[in-house]
């Protein structure tokens, strides 16, 4: 074997991967790159290598699984004689070594494979195509017969994208993990050969037009993340490629792309802003510039006690682990949204509870805490909800009222309503007298119809086609202009999915989008009830951050009837100015 380009980029990053303790590896690709045929000789190596190691290579179909057996057969037979451990068995279920090495042939299949690895503990893992894989419960069986510990343990999946499902969310949460996974990507050019020299005429054909804007801009994506510079000849490849096959919308980038980015592009017209959403994404992973306190809850059977106090809070120190992000405590006075988008609310597959807070000025909405889990029951999520807005205490709360959502919201009310009866007894805790003192600032969103002239309202948000069209354009619009301040990589992500296919905008296929949506009410409640009021009171961002960096408080908020009280006051003081300097210049006769 002669490795191309491509193959010794992966060898690389594999041997640097180990070499720094990580035994876990991601591999994005572009199409035909010989990433699978040289993994398939690091299979044969490693268990070599390593005594009575019990291994897997999972391919994607029964036909695949065939390809990639005889490959490894032919590798056995060019082997010099002593090299390899002798083979006791190799036939169409595994391969076993006299080391006592053994390697399982198993398909993960293009259907639903719920008991992939079952009854197996695997320490060795080589598993291709996974974004072909039927579904992500495969996927989840096959982690759980994983070994955490074993010294010699190693675990390869390369795949191409195929848009936003289980290879997506595995690959996000490689690249989060940096300790134990080590996530990476080749592209198209990464192969040497995938280029037409001058001197054949299709270069003359396809190079006519120099490179292009968007050509340019991502060649320098290339260079500046991957090291690698696309020469013209390379270019001119890639042109004849696009020029010359037909596919699908999407299917270029997608099979051969550029960059990481490009690769998970899908049908359907992509719903925010793609470029500005990678730009913010490389700002709040950078380490530096967006930090945050991770926590999870140690949710009991009873609302009070010490299940939901700050302290008791759990910290955790990897962002995996986190079901609370908090990038900013609470201000003395601040004003908050929250969006709450339950559990199944709109449909079977968005199976977590997403909770989104943020902080309300006259020009920005602000990020500043997301509670996002499949984990807690319902009563459990109601407990959370009443924790977060007992801390951001001048709060509305705009709730999905579809599914739980109508439990939750009576759960609350009730809460509020237990708490206060216990808070009148007398010798009851300091603990129920806060949380009732605190939860007396929550209230709920009021949906009026734009186009009703009645005087009709209801609590929280009823999801329909329409409605959902509504808060969706609102919180793109507000994203575009840079009105909404975005601190969660999560979030980023799941908005990255969003597309729109006619009326429907929703995350691609059965992909996650509940803190997309739980960030959507939290911005409706901003731009209908929280926003012209902070605007009448000047109550800008960059005001605030000036006032905070003095060490000043915020100015005080006196609500909107002291606004209009004030302001009221203020135009007549104006007033009385302008008829004092009309009088000095004798335009207005003084009256002694």
């Amino acid at each position: 074997m002669k490795p191309y380009g491509a193959q010794m980029r992966f060898l690389q990053e594999v041997c640097q991967g180990l070499d720094q303790g990580q035994r876990f590896f991601v591999n994005l690709k572009a199409r035909q790159l010989g990433i699978t045929t040289i993994s398939l000789a690091i299979d044969i190596f490693w268990m070599n290598m390593h005594k009575g190691l019990r291994g897997a290579l999972i391919a994607d179909s029964d036909e695949n699984k065939e390809v990639f057996r005889n490959t490894i057969q032919r590798y056995i037979e060019s082997l010099p004689k002593g090299f390899l451990s002798p083979v006791v068995k190799n036939n169409k279920y595994f391969l076993l070594l006299e080391n006592g090495s053994r390697l399982d042939y198993l398909v993960a299949g293009k259907k639903r494979n719920a008991d992939l690895g079952t009854s197996r503990g695997f320490n060795f893992v080589h598993a291709t195509e996974v974004a072909k894989w039927g579904g992500g419960e495969g996927l989840d069986s096959l982690m759980a017969s994983m070994a955490e510990t074993h010294p010699d343990r190693l675990y390869i999946f390369e795949s191409t994208a195929k848009g936003f499902n289980h290879w997506h969310e595995m690959w996000n949460a490689a690249k989060d993990d940096r300790h134990s996974q080590r996530a990476f990507f080749i592209g198209w050019w990464a192969k040497e050969i995938y280029a037409i020299s001058k001197s054949d005429p299709r270069y003359a054909e396809v190079m006519q037009e120099s490179p292009t804007q968007e050509e340019q801009k991502k060649a320098a994506i290339v260079w500046d993340q991957y090291g690698h510079k696309v020469t013209h000849e390379q270019l001119a490849w890639y042109r004849w490629r696009s020029q010359n096959r037909t596919f699908n919308e999407g299917s270029m980038e997608q099979e051969y792309p550029w960059h990481e980015e490009e690769a998970f592009i899908v049908t359907g017209q992509h719903f925010f802003p793609a470029r500005k959403l990678t730009e913010d994404l490389k700002r709040v992973m950078d380490g530096k510039s967006v930090l945050f306190k991770a926590y999870r809850y140690n949710l009991g059977e009873q609302f009070l006690g010490s299940e939901l106090s700050v302290l008791d809070m759990e910290p955790v120190s990897f962002s995996s682990e986190a079901h609370l992000r908090v990038w900013e405590p609470p201000k003395t006075n601040g004003v908050y949204v929250i969006g709450v988008d339950p559990a199944y609310g709109r449909n079977d597959w968005q199976d977590r509870h997403a909770i989104s807070v943020w902080r309300c000025f006259a020009d920005k909405l602000v990020q500043v805490a997301e509670y996002a889990t499949p984990i807690p029951e319902t009563w459990q999520v109601i407990w959370v909800l009443a924790h977060l807005a007992s801390q951001y205490r001048d709060c509305l709360i705009n709730l999905e009222v579809n599914g739980p959502g109508t439990t939750i919201m009576t759960g609350l009310k009730q809460l509020k309503s237990t708490l206060r009866a216990e808070a009148q007894v007398k010798g009851a805790p300091e603990a129920v007298k806060g949380f009732t003192d605190a939860l007396g600032g929550a209230r709920w969103y009021l949906y009026h119809r734009p186009d009703s002239m009645g005087a009709g309202y209801a609590y929280g948000w009823k999801t329909t086609l329409d409605a959902n069209m509504v808060i969706m354009n609102q919180m793109r619009d507000s994203y575009h202009l840079g009105s909404l301040v975005i601190r969660s990589a999560p979030l980023l992500r799941e908005m990255q999915t969003i597309v729109q296919e006619g009326a429907s905008i929703a995350a691609y296929g059965k992909g996650k989008d509940d803190r997309v949506f739980a960030a959507a009410l939290a911005h409706k409640a901003w731009i209908e009830w929280r926003r012209s009021d902070l605007q009448s009171r000047g109550r800008t961002y960059a005001q605030a951050v000036a006032a905070e960096a003095a060490g000043k408080p915020a100015p005080q908020d006196d609500g909107m009837v002291g606004g209009i009280v004030r302001n009221f006051f203020q135009g007549k003081e104006q007033e009385r100015k302008l008829e004092l300097k009309r009088r000095a210049f004798g335009q207005v006769p003084v009256r002694w």
